[in-house]
């Protein structure tokens, strides 16, 4: 690639990954979303309005009114070019602008003629998708209505960013048990769908070991963050972390299985014996199989399932790091 079209490729991956991060794409119509959408309409009174997110080469819609569409080629979308600026982009008559006069949307079926439409940006600068408006006749939008439409998108990022926060354990940062799940699902969907595998890695840490023999040490909880962080930090983008409950952790490595996810493991190992945190915790890991339906059948499965030594104890004296090497190839 040429150095400008590796930027693009790599401003567009970042933003994709930011897209990523909340768990919006595909999901069902919900009341929130829609009456933000039904705000709009009735304040700038257009027959269309909707919320849409950017996800590859479609614009998908998370809610809309005045038309059935559930996405479209995003190439032939006005809000491809909104998310490419920082405030909000008018079109006062797409029939006398160049870059929308041959649009399908203009030239056929609805026949636009006049958009609004507001990025919607992440707390790291990154636009999303588009809270926008629509008309089928030419019109202006003018303070403010704009002013508006701006105050409403944030309401949208508002309500993203309090989802993606409930979907974190406050102290490791790793993902709730419910964050957690949508992952999993994810994965077991991508088995059922194309057989792609996957492994979870369950380990459950007793914190007692490492305060000390004082379980009510504050510095486990420190310790407890240091020991998820530097994991998360380790992981691929399209891994994840989970605090199932209490001390129990499991680790979702997406479409990696056999020798591939032994060899994570042991990686796993290593980087906590460099912590030298002094804890002790079990570990298994188990493939994703067929009659895998949900979750929490995984979870059973992977407690099921033991591997050689399930204890280990990380950066005490005491360990032996020849005796992990009893995990599955």
């Amino acid at each position: 690639m040429k150095p400008d079209l590796d930027l693009e490729y790599e401003v567009e991956a970042a933003r994709q990954f930011a897209l990523d991060r909340y768990d919006v794409l595909d999901t069902g119509e919900e009341t929130c979303f829609d009456h933000i959408t039904q705000a709009v309409k009735a304040a700038l009174d257009v027959p269309m309005a909707a919320i849409s997110f950017m996800d590859g080469t479609r614009m998908w819609f998370k809610s809309k009114i005045g038309f059935e569409a559930s996405e479209m080629p995003r190439n032939a979308a006005f809000c491809d070019l909104t998310i490419c600026q920082n405030g909000a982009m008018i079109i006062e008559d797409a029939t006398q602008d160049a870059r929308f006069e041959n649009n399908p949307s203009v030239i056929g079926e609805p026949f636009l003629r006049s958009y609004i439409g507001v990025p919607l940006t992440t707390p790291d600068g990154h636009n999303i998708g588009t809270l926008c408006a629509l008309d089928v006749v030419p019109r202006q939008f003018r303070h403010p209505k704009t002013e508006l439409i701006e105050q409403l998108a944030e309401l949208v990022m508002y309500e993203l960013e309090l989802r993606q926060q409930a979907h974190n354990d406050a102290l490791t940062g790793a993902l709730t048990r419910s964050g957690f799940s949508v992952k999993v699902q994810n994965a077991i969907s991508l088995y059922d769908r194309q057989k792609t595998r996957s492994t979870l890695i369950l380990f459950n840490i007793d914190q007692y070991m490492m305060t000390i023999d004082r379980s009510d040490d504050p510095s486990s909880g420190k310790l407890l963050r240091v020991i998820i962080q530097s994991l998360i930090k380790r992981l691929r983008p399209t891994d994840w972390v989970g605090r199932i409950g209490g001390s129990q952790f499991a680790i979702l490595l997406t479409g990696m299985a056999g020798r591939e996810a032994v060899e994570v493991t042991e990686e796993f190992l290593e980087l906590i014996d460099g912590i030298k945190s002094g804890a002790m915790f079990d570990l298994k890991l188990s493939e994703i199989t067929a009659d895998i339906g949900i979750c929490d059948d995984w979870i059973k499965q992977a407690n099921a399932e033991a591997y050689g030594p399930d204890r280990y104890v990380c950066g005490r004296s005491g360990s032996d790091p020849d005796e992990r090497r009893n995990l599955p190839c």
